[in-house]
């Protein structure tokens, strides 16, 4: 009877220590995940190099750069998951948004793409954390009378304010008004021709052809194309402009790959050709 009884202790006694120690067992995970979010990252700053510690949970949309660069590959597309793009390491993106350890980003040459990155693949935590240094540093020289600071006025003399108060009121002209402001000619309606120079899909896959097939473009086939497109407005330095896409293959070193081209539109009629992945110029 003992011996049973020590036999059904012993499971007893593993359920037990089980249900209390629980908590001290479970918290590892959570743990890591609190080491995982946060980063520590040299900066330069006018102090000398520093260590930023950057908790990516509190990084907030004003943290963000204005560009970072991949350190892995990343495949861009539309909202409907069409005209992939691939980005090789050391490619510039813009990104948009962070839920948790997941980056959406863009390309500055095709802001109608977008695509996801784990934010590690990228050089963002830096990017974040010599924002905020900068941030830090203007704050600081604007408080500790720099730039900012606005320059002292110089207050009038005891002697001139009596010699103005001695003054008679028949002395003290009114000042002139000013003349009013002639008014703005009214903007002239505009013409049909305005609207003219947007062109519908139809029309801007029928100038690309035409382009292709009149030989003008030296570095690129039309018999090679496979696929004809107009996409999204785009800006390019500062201009706008319509867009057509290209989709075409070459043989390269690595093999057939499919490539994409972009027929750049302004005022109506094309403008330039461009690779989509580089943004450089095809002639």
């Amino acid at each position: 009877m003992k011996f049973v009884f020590y036999a059904l202790m012993i499971p007893l006694a593993f359920i037990m220590g089980k249900i209390l120690y629980e908590p001290f067992f479970g918290g590892d995970d959570a743990d890591d995940a609190v080491v995982e979010t946060v980063r520590e990252v040299k900066v330069k700053s006018p102090m000398g190099t520093v260590t930023e510690v950057v908790d990516l949970e509190d990084v907030v949309q004003k943290d963000f750069p204005e560009k970072i660069t991949l350190t892995e590959t990343v495949i861009l597309t539309d909202k409907n998951g069409l005209s992939p793009l691939e980005l090789d390491p050391g490619s510039p993106v813009k990104p948009l948004s962070l839920e948790g350890m997941v980056l959406r980003v863009t390309s500055p040459l095709a802001t109608h793409l977008t695509g996801e990155i784990p934010v590690l693949d990228s050089n963002f935590v830096k990017e974040v954390a010599l924002k905020r240094m900068a941030r830090r540093v203007a704050l600081a020289e604007g408080e500790g009378g720099g730039k900012g600071k606005a320059p002292a006025v110089e207050q009038p003399t005891k002697a001139a304010v009596a010699a103005v108060e001695s003054k008679p009121e028949a002395e003290m002209t009114k000042p002139e008004p000013e003349p009013e402001p002639e008014p703005e000619p009214e903007p002239e309606p505009e013409t049909a021709t305005a609207t003219a120079t947007v062109l519908t899909a139809e029309q801007i896959v029928a100038a690309m052809k035409e382009s292709l097939e009149g030989g003008s473009i030296k570095e690129l086939d039309v018999e090679k194309v496979t696929g004809w497109e107009a996409v999204e407005d785009e800006s390019f330095d500062g201009e706008d402009f319509q867009v057509g896409i290209a989709t075409y293959k070459e043989l390269t070193i690595l093999g057939e790959k499919t490539l994409q081209a972009k027929a750049l539109f302004k005022k109506g009629k094309l403008d330039k050709w461009i690779h989509a992945k580089t943004g450089m110029a095809i002639r």
